[in-house]
């Protein structure tokens, strides 16, 4: 990506570029600073967004203020002052209402809260490292087939460059939506996000804090998918989901109900493939196919990553993902 990395705009200490089809914003500074740079490079595609997924429903009424202020104030009561400092400069930096980018921010979880956001759910994570790799490097690829709608604007590459020591970061998501759905840090500690709704029920506690927000805290913090494992563990998730963890030493899946816990699925060998049903035995549960297939995509790519044991690279792991 970076050999076609375009400037296109600047704000303060932020710049934004283009690459491949990507908006990449690059933040430094306070969390203010970074959130205000982030609100005055992005509205025009916080626009798009919010003019896709959620000026129909306030058409229709079926989208209120109330619920913008409702949505808004349990984000800002429940974040860290790392993020509350973050939206509240995206509020500053685009001159929108702190509740037009609260609601936007929490489209996720309010979307499944209200039913209204109907997800195909077909993320697929594959892992590889130790033998299982050409160089015993760890290698990740993941997609994030959501719901078509979300093709109708871009997907963002965020990279924040804190000054509170606070680890850098670089999150894959969408314009406005500041949680970690897919994210590396500085320590090459790695996170991203499936829907466990089938599984770990479709339940979201407004009582618990944001749990996408919540995880840019941990990637924030923790320099190794051991320490995120941990982190994890000590939290009851707003939303049912699962996650892939990764770093230089391997793989992981925290497979994460908002009705019944947490568990971690280690792998046996040194590869792992994550979709959309929970895996771990120790749930008691039968393994469960969705609508988009998980079991059929989990064994189709467990035998891919089989033929390539020892092989695989960044262009293998590509290849795997287009199989």
């Amino acid at each position: 990506m970076t050999d076609n990395l375009q400037q296109v705009a600047d704000h303060g200490e932020g710049r934004l570029y283009e690459a491949n089809g990507f908006v990449v914003p690059v933040l430094h500074g306070t969390s203010s600073e970074m959130g205000h740079q982030y609100g005055a490079l992005m509205r025009d595609h916080m626009q798009q967004t919010w003019d896709v997924l959620l000026e129909p429903g306030r058409t229709k009424g079926a989208i209120t203020d109330d619920d913008a202020g409702t949505w808004t104030e349990r984000a800002m009561s429940t974040f860290s002052t790392r993020n509350r400092e973050f939206l509240l400069g995206v509020a500053a930096g685009s001159g929108w209402t702190i509740e037009r980018v609260g609601l936007l921010d929490q489209l996720m979880e309010f979307g499944v809260f209200q039913s209204k956001l109907h997800s195909f759910a077909g993320c697929t994570s594959i892992v590889s490292w130790g033998d299982h790799t050409v160089d015993g490097q760890t290698y990740i690829g993941r997609n994030m087939d959501w719901t078509p709608t979300f093709n109708e604007f871009a997907q963002v590459l965020t990279v924040r460059k804190p000054t509170d020591g606070s680890y850098k970061t670089a999150t894959v998501g969408w314009p406005g939506m500041s949680g970690s759905f897919t994210v590396l840090n500085e320590h090459g500690v790695y996170l991203d996000i499936h829907d466990g709704t089938s599984m770990g029920g479709s339940v979201v506690y407004t009582e618990r804090p944001p749990i996408p927000n919540v995880l840019t805290d941990v990637l924030s913090e923790a320099a190794s998918r051991t320490a995120v494992a941990h982190r994890l563990n000590g939290l009851a998730l707003s939303a049912s989901m699962i996650l892939t963890i990764a770093d230089e030493h391997g793989g992981a899946s925290m497979e994460c109900s908002s009705l019944g816990g947490n568990r971690l699925r280690s792998p046996d060998g040194t590869s792992l493939v994550v979709v959309n049903t929970f895996l771990e035995p120790a749930w008691g549960l039968g393994q469960r196919e969705t609508v988009s297939n998980s079991l059929r995509r989990l064994s189709n790519m467990t035998d891919r990553q089989a033929e390539c044991a020892g092989t695989v690279d960044a262009q293998v792991t590509i290849c795997l993902l287009y199989t």
